[in-house]
């Protein structure tokens, strides 16, 4: 039986739920978040560079305040650390924009270490963004429950500096659990074998789907107690007209969204779908009380494409 939640074997007493709703390219991501809520998820993704932090706070605020038998730490925020600082002068402002440059000519905007010259992965710099988290989040939240580094893009020295000032927010108690997102095998056991990493990541966040399974690093995080927590879970909804999964929906009178985040949940992957609709928020939660046989599990290993079946940007071994 697949569980609601999953401990972080790094970080006792921290929990994460296994169904999270990732608030990403939202056409209203307070709207969603709201929703989410409502529906029933406990366990909220974002990040700086999705421009929802302040949208994320005040839903979580709003719905607390709304239901007082709730608090704080029955909702679980996730947010993470962009490779440069998006408040400086000539960032995009919005999400949305950052697909279209300045019209005068000015050039593509700035959001990678190697356009902008310089990265925010410094230790006093991941201090100063994980504090504007924070802070956008508003003064309900007093507290992030887990932070990642975004990327790694980077290199390896940022890589520890920032990692080194995340250690601090930890030790000051503002974030209870530290982790990465598209990190490699290589990446992670370079970090900790910093002597001066003494709370190593949690979790690694990855893309994760039938089509993408990145069996390797999954394996060697779930050795070393890293707890994987798979984005585009759905692949974006591009491969959900396969023939395999499309046939096993209809054995057990399931959406294929259903199937799909059911056979991420047995084979022990945190996920983060994301919807604006209520109706697919509640369908893509209702994960409970069935099972996918082993053999069909099989059959839906069987279609594992490799890194090369991604449909995002990060194949976390392209990264020195």
């Amino acid at each position: 039986m697949t569980s609601h939640s999953y401990p972080l074997p790094r970080k006792p007493g921290v929990q994460i739920p296994a169904v999270g709703f990732g608030v990403f390219q939202s056409a209203d991501a307070y709207a969603s978040a709201l929703g989410a809520l409502e529906t029933g998820y406990r366990h909220l993704d974002t990040a700086e560079i999705y421009y929802s932090e302040p949208e994320t706070g005040k839903a979580v605020s709003e719905f607390l305040a709304a239901n007082p038998t709730l608090n704080r730490a029955d909702i679980f925020i996730c947010s993470k650390l962009w490779e440069v600082d998006l408040s400086l002068p000539g960032m995009p402002p919005t999400f949305e924009s950052m697909g279209h440059p300045p019209p005068d000519g000015s050039g593509a905007w700035k959001t990678t270490a190697a356009k902008l010259g310089r990265t925010q992965y410094t230790t006093p710099d991941a201090i100063a963004g994980f504090t504007r988290s924070l802070e956008k989040m508003g003064p309900g939240i007093e507290y992030i429950d887990l932070y990642l580094l975004h990327n790694p893009r980077p290199g390896k020295q940022a890589r520890v500096d920032a990692w080194l000032g995340l250690q601090e927010m930890e030790a000051q108690g503002k974030v209870r659990a530290l982790g990465v997102s598209n990190w490699s095998k290589r990446h992670l056991e370079e970090l900790v074998a910093d002597a001066r990493v003494t709370s190593p990541p949690t979790v690694n966040q990855i893309e994760f789907h039938p089509w993408c399974q990145q069996r390797e690093l999954v394996e060697y995080c779930k050795q070393q107690g890293i707890v994987v927590v798979a984005y585009s879970p759905l692949a974006q909804g591009t491969r959900l007209g396969d023939p395999v999964v499309v046939e096993v929906a209809e054995k057990y009178g399931k959406t294929v969204a259903q199937v799909v985040l059911k056979w991420c949940l047995q084979s022990n992957v945190v996920i983060i779908p994301k919807s604006d609709n209520k109706k697919r928020m509640a369908q893509n939660m209702d994960l409970w009380g069935w099972e996918l046989a082993e053999e069909d599990m099989e059959k839906i290993n069987g279609l594992d494409g490799g890194i090369e079946a991604r449909v995002g940007e990060w194949d976390p071994d392209a990264w020195e």
